[in-house]
């Protein structure tokens, strides 16, 4: 082993300065491409499909409840009136610190647009509006941004 190093060092000798230099600069460039190809690629190409996996989730947790929702009996008494809707929503918003946008859309449920949001505080405004006012979020639509924070919109119906 110590002669291949003692080959390697006066080979390393004979070259000259710029030789030397050169060589070095390859190494680096040679170390980064391989960086890039064997951690960086497949950390990102991981992350992607996480965040594929993680929509496919939802989608399924969202036909499982609709799918519980239809074996329950319904609830006695009438709808929420929408306005009793957007003021609950409106309120839950602010206690998960949440901006969204709230409007009356042409189905006649109260839709909402919330850019640029944390995931944390999405779902848990989503959640807090099912189990504190029994409102269902319908429609949902989430596209995750590049700052790994979520545009969505969707529908509220009481």
């Amino acid at each position: 082993m110590s002669r291949i190093i003692q080959s390697i060092g006066l080979w390393w000798d004979g070259r000259s300065v710029r030789e030397q230099r050169m060589l070095a600069v390859m190494g680096l460039l040679i170390a980064a491409v391989l960086i890039w190809l064997l951690v960086l690629r497949p950390a990102w190409t991981w992350r992607e499909a996480a965040a594929e996996r993680r929509v496919a989730a939802v989608a399924s947790l969202n036909r499982i409840e609709s799918g519980l929702a239809a074996l329950t009996p319904e609830k006695a008494g009438a709808p929420m009136p929408l306005i009793e809707v957007e003021q609950a929503a409106r309120s839950a918003a602010e206690a998960t610190g949440l901006s969204v946008a709230l409007s009356v859309d042409e189905a006649g449920g109260i839709g909402f647009e919330a850019p640029g949001v944390a995931s944390a505080a999405l779902f848990g405004w989503m959640a807090t509006l099912k189990t504190e006012y029994g409102i269902d979020t319908v429609g949902v639509t989430v596209i995750e941004n590049a700052d790994a924070t979520l545009d969505a919109s969707g529908t509220l119906a009481g």
